[in-house]
């Protein structure tokens, strides 16, 4: 289990993370949505250890990650820059990771390599963006983390590649119980793997929850009522959006969908529909409702 609670990190006078807390199982995968400076890269690198923390704790299975080798050995952070040593073939990457990562596989990676089609014994610095993208994931899963925390790690990969990624993470979580993280932008990307994701604004975690929950929580609705109503006839209900094309009503509500429908049959409507929203859409709504678009 990974938990983080009540971290706050600042850079001099910049707040970048405050008092957030996190709790994630094995064989999990944790999408980590944000608006741009919302803190993504930061909560990474002190997860992984890499910053230290100036309030707060990052715990695995119990036990601090910051400052504490056994526990980091166990954590591997994919950032959104890869960098490899100078002139470094991905092989050669390969053996100075085994001499800090004591569950790190050749063979394994040898076998990612393969997969991906990636020629283990040349200069990584000559590959384009997308495949140091490639060689980056491969290194990071032959290292057979406990925990991986990846920034934007699929931007720059083609949708082929993005595919076959996803289905090799997910079957290392699966089969290894493997802890992810994927801090990025790409909502759908996060719909198609997450369990479950946040939504971090402004450093803190506004946001959480099972995929099914987040998407289940927010509705869009049509509705035609029998009888003229003014938009003050559904302010009880707190719309967060509402417009009108005619006498069809087009809102957007939070809540139980029963008990929407009930408190909406009050109208009787003359048609009534509940379409399903996306989990791009439920984050700009969030984002809009903290005055983010005003920004």
């Amino acid at each position: 289990m990974l938990t983080v609670k009540g971290l706050s990190k600042s850079f001099g006078t910049k707040r970048a993370i405050t008092d957030l807390s996190l709790t994630l199982e094995e064989g999990h995968i944790f999408g980590m949505l944000g608006t741009n400076g919302a803190g993504k890269s930061t909560l990474l690198r002190v997860m992984s250890g890499i910053l230290r923390a100036d309030a707060g704790s990052v715990h695995l299975d119990g036990v601090p990650v910051y400052e504490n080798p056994a526990a980091k050995r166990e954590i591997c952070y994919l950032s959104d820059d890869p960098t490899f040593l100078p002139n470094a073939s991905i092989a050669e990457m390969g053996r100075m990771q085994a001499a800090y990562y004591p569950e790190y596989s050749e063979e394994k990676l040898k076998a990612l390599c393969d997969r991906f089609a990636l020629p283990m014994n040349e200069r990584i610095t000559g590959f384009s963006k997308g495949t140091q993208k490639r060689a980056q994931i491969c290194l990071g899963l032959a290292l057979n983390p406990r925990v991986l925390l990846c920034d934007e790690t699929f931007d720059g990969l083609d949708p082929v590649m993005r595919e076959s990624f996803k289905r090799v993470l997910s079957q290392e979580t699966v089969d290894r119980g493997l802890i992810t993280v994927l801090a990025g932008h790409n909502q759908q990307e996060m719909e198609d793997i997450c369990d479950s994701v946040g939504f971090l604004h402004e450093g803190r975690l506004v946001c959480s929850g099972d995929l099914d929950t987040l998407l289940g929580d927010v509705h869009r609705v049509q509705l035609i009522p029998a009888n003229e109503a003014g938009d003050e006839a559904f302010e009880p209900l707190h719309p967060l959006r509402l417009q009108r094309q005619g006498r069809l009503c087009m809102m957007t509500l939070r809540g139980d969908r029963q008990e929407l429908e009930a408190r909406l049959n009050v109208f009787a409507p003359l048609f009534m529909e509940f379409l399903p929203l996306s989990l791009e859409e439920v984050f700009i709504l969030e984002m809009e409702d903290r005055g983010y678009a005003q920004q």
